[in-house]
């Protein structure tokens, strides 16, 4: 089931690579006039969604059973949370400063990083930095290039508009 449902991905790819960006309001009440009161939420189509999905669960079994996550960590591993990383930190600092060491902390959002993540640096990462080759790779490839997206509004849609940057969403 699995090779045919990527076969078939293979066959189809434009579809599948196609997202519509489509403006919602964000609250009812707010002005509908105003542009700023739009957050765009990006659809794509159902089944892409479904092989992503089992795609990320045989990524992640690859990490696991190679031990390929950083041991430091939190986000996306079970029983690790945003207070498992605070914990962490705060452990560090109060054992520098117990030491009578200088302590700083720099702290950095990456909340937007996938939102300017290059194509083919993802691909170099992930065949050499977590060991994806052969099919896998050759399936993950096509995938992230020639992504494209186009506005929706209503019946009308913009023309659609080549992605270099960014992971699927």
């Amino acid at each position: 089931m699995q090779t045919r449902l990527i076969s078939y991905f293979h066959r189809e790819t434009s579809i599948f690579r196609k997202a519509n960006i489509r403006p919602l309001l964000k609250k009812p009440n707010l002005d509908k006039e105003q542009l700023k009161n739009y957050r765009p939420v990006s659809n794509l189509p159902f089944l892409s969604k479904i092989l992503e999905k089992l795609v990320a669960k045989w990524l992640e079994t690859h990490l696991s059973s190679h031990r390929l996550h950083d041991n430091l960590q939190s986000a996306y591993c079970t029983g690790h949370s945003t207070e498992t990383a605070l914990l962490k930190v705060h452990h560090d600092i109060a054992k520098a400063l117990d030491r009578k060491c200088m302590a700083a902390l720099v702290l950095l959002d990456l909340s937007a990083a996938f939102d300017v993540t290059d194509h083919k640096f993802l691909q170099t990462c992930l065949e050499h930095s977590f060991g994806v080759t052969g099919s896998a790779l050759s399936w993950i490839k096509p995938y992230l290039s020639d992504r494209s997206q186009c506005v929706a509004i209503g019946m009308t849609t913009s023309e659609g508009k080549c992605l270099n940057f960014g992971v699927p969403t």
